[in-house]
């Protein structure tokens, strides 16, 4: 049985009661207004995120109204783009671009090690009577609308034939290009390498070339409607001279496989390693490749930035004037010197002192990783004694200033040609002119941008000597062992002015070789030569270190050269929008704060008058 309350009691729990009501509503309206609050700040940040979609850009990746405009700003520093022709251009950019924009009849593997299909869907090789078939995608199509058919690639390799084609040593084994039908191509060609030629020459459209003069067209069409036209995934929409190129998503792609998720590619061009960091730095650009190596750890200690290395397709030498015709000191004619000089390089130094360790010594003009690279060539040991003995044997003696003389009192002093742009090289030559000095040799660094380089080089052969580089991007195939051909000086690719018979002899054999057992053997005869002539002095190949803004996935850091490095005709098939997780809502977390303060800020008044009446 429960006990009855007395009068006080009654009047305590009536005012409990009262004060819980007024308590309750209080907190009803505290709440009504927190829900309104958060409400206000739901609504304030769903429209901004709406208007940053239509006007905005978050961490490099620019989103339109419907989320489809993306845009990918990749940096490049060294040789600019010299034209936008493929057949003329000896620029790395350029060849970049093209992979973009024209497809070849068929592309490298992504380890260079075999083919895939390109513009070709299927091929069939007979090497008994040295035939090639390719059958052309049926749906392919100009971005102009109009096909492309049989006879594109029929120019194509015409134009790739002529004595102004940077690639003429290429399509040397062509022997002729028949239009079977509108879609079939047959090749008849010489020797075991039909691959060399269908992956690196482009098929341009024949109903566009055909109308200009191919050997001095610069790839686009400034003043006409169609600016560009091409058939691969991206199509130039916009070049400013030593500045940047767009290209914008093909919408008349045909390869579904293929087909892009960015809409929007900008190549901006820097004219050193230093500015092109600092925009990667500042955002300004989302992906670069090749920086320095010192400035690696400020990427890698910063979670905006991935950091990858790459193997290179990059190789740096020294080139030094031996042209018959040319006009640098003549004393470098001499192979003594040459000799000399290679043995009073301290490469090993060099090398580790100026790429911190990302890089490896070259003994040839290969890659280690070409296929057809002579492991068995070692590199000019570095040894100052043995220089300054070969020098006084050939006699070389020492002048005013300790610089060395010839016989008819012509000095031993020379300039190195180095791009402005690319702080490695320069460091390089910097340390090559004190080893020289150290046997009577005077080597003054010169650095220009690539521009003032080849106009002096080309086509008089005015300099001494260039520190400069190779890409090598075919690595199935000895390509580069062209750049040494007697013709190469006229077409702008050989910066020695090298002239050998024998070796111009060893190259139609190469090419005329009936397997790749043969190739190896030539290859390795001319790598030889080169060798002992020395109109090269190989110095090293870098590690490719690449950056990318976190904003992006999908980059092959396997691939030869890296996915920024001008090469990998993947980069922007397989590139996606990174999925990062959204941001924390601190306006609703201020909220639950402002709640959870009011709460207790109630419950302490209750109490505390609670005390006051009991």
């Amino acid at each position: 049985m429960h006990r009855g309350l007395s009068q006080k009691e009654l009047k305590l729990k009536a005012d409990a009661l009262h004060e819980g009501e007024i308590v309750r509503g209080f907190l009803l309206q505290v709440l009504s207004i927190v829900l309104a609050s958060a409400l206000a700040v739901a609504s304030s940040a769903a429209l901004a995120e709406l208007t940053s979609q239509r006007i905005g850009v978050v961490g490099g990746v620019h989103a339109s109204s419907t989320g489809q405009n993306l845009t990918f700003r990749s940096g490049w520093f060294g040789t600019y783009i010299d034209t936008l022709n493929p057949f003329t251009t000896y620029s790395e950019l350029s060849g970049w671009i093209n992979f973009n924009t024209l497809l070849p009849l068929v592309h490298y593997n992504d380890q260079t090690t075999a083919v895939t299909p390109a513009l070709a869907s299927t091929w069939t090789v007979n090497y008994a009577n040295h035939t090639v078939i390719f059958h052309l995608d049926p749906n392919a199509v100009w971005s102009d609308g109009v096909p492309v058919t049989s006879q594109d690639v029929v120019y194509s390799y015409n134009i790739a034939a002529q004595n102004y084609s940077f690639i003429e040593p290429d399509v040397a084994a062509v022997q002729n290009v028949t239009a079977l039908s509108s879609s079939v191509v047959q090749i008849t060609f010489t020797g075991s390498l039909w691959l060399w030629f269908a992956a690196i020459v482009f098929i341009v459209p024949a109903h566009v070339y055909g109308k200009i003069d191919p050997s001095t067209y610069p790839g686009y069409n400034s003043t006409g409607s169609q600016y560009f036209v091409g058939d691969g995934p991206y199509v130039i929409t916009q070049y400013v001279v030593n500045q940047y190129a767009t290209l914008q998503k093909n919408p008349r792609f045909f390869i579904p496989s293929m087909e892009p998720t960015l809409t929007t590619l900008i190549f901006t061009e820097f004219s050193s390693e230093s500015s092109a960091t600092s925009a990667l730095q500042a955002r300004q650009i989302d992906g670069l490749s090749g920086i320095l190596p010192a400035a690696v750890s400020a990427f890698q200690n910063n979670s905006n930035f991935i950091v990858t290395t790459s193997p290179g397709i990059e190789y740096f030498y020294l080139a030094i004037n031996v042209d018959p015709s040319g006009h640098g000191n003549p004393t470098l004619k001499d192979v003594a010197v040459r000799q000399a000089l290679a043995h009073a390089v301290n490469l090993p130094y060099i090398t580790q002192t100026v790429f911190h360790g990302y890089a490896e010594q070259l003994n040839t003009v290969l890659m280690p990783n070409d296929a057809y690279f002579d492991a068995n060539i070692s590199g000019y040991a570095y040894n100052p004694s043995l220089a300054n003995q070969m020098l006084t044997a050939a006699g070389y003696n020492y002048g005013a200033g300790g610089v060395r003389v010839s016989s008819n009192g012509t000095a031993l002093s020379y300039t190195v040609l180095v791009p402005s742009g690319d702080a490695l090289e320069i460091d390089a030559a910097q340390i090559m002119a004190q080893n020289l000095s150290a046997v009577g040799i005077k080597l003054t660094v010169q650095a220009e941008d690539t521009g003032t380089m080849a106009s002096t080089i080309w086509p008089n052969m005015n300099q001494d000597m260039d520190l400069w580089d190779w890409f090598e991007t075919s690595l199935m195939v000895p390509d580069l062992l062209s750049v040494f051909l007697s013709n190469q000086v006229a077409t702008g690719t050989s910066d020695s002015g090298f002239h050998n018979a024998t070796y111009d002899a060893l190259w139609a054999q190469l090419l005329n070789a009936s397997s790749t057992s043969q190739v190896t053997t030539i290859a390795n005869q001319m790598q030889t030569i080169l060798h002992e002539q020395l109109p090269y002095l190989p110095l090293f190949v870098p590690s490719v270190i690449n950056v990318y803004t976190n904003s992006f996935t999908g980059f092959n850091p396997l691939y030869p050269g890296g996915p920024f490095g001008g090469a990998n005709w993947m980069t922007f098939i397989n590139a996606q929008p990174s999925t990062a997780p959204a941001p924390p809502n601190y306006a609703l977390y201020v909220a639950i704060g402002v709640v959870a303060v009011i709460v207790v800020a109630v419950a302490v008044v209750i109490l505390s008058r609670r005390r006051k009446k009991e």
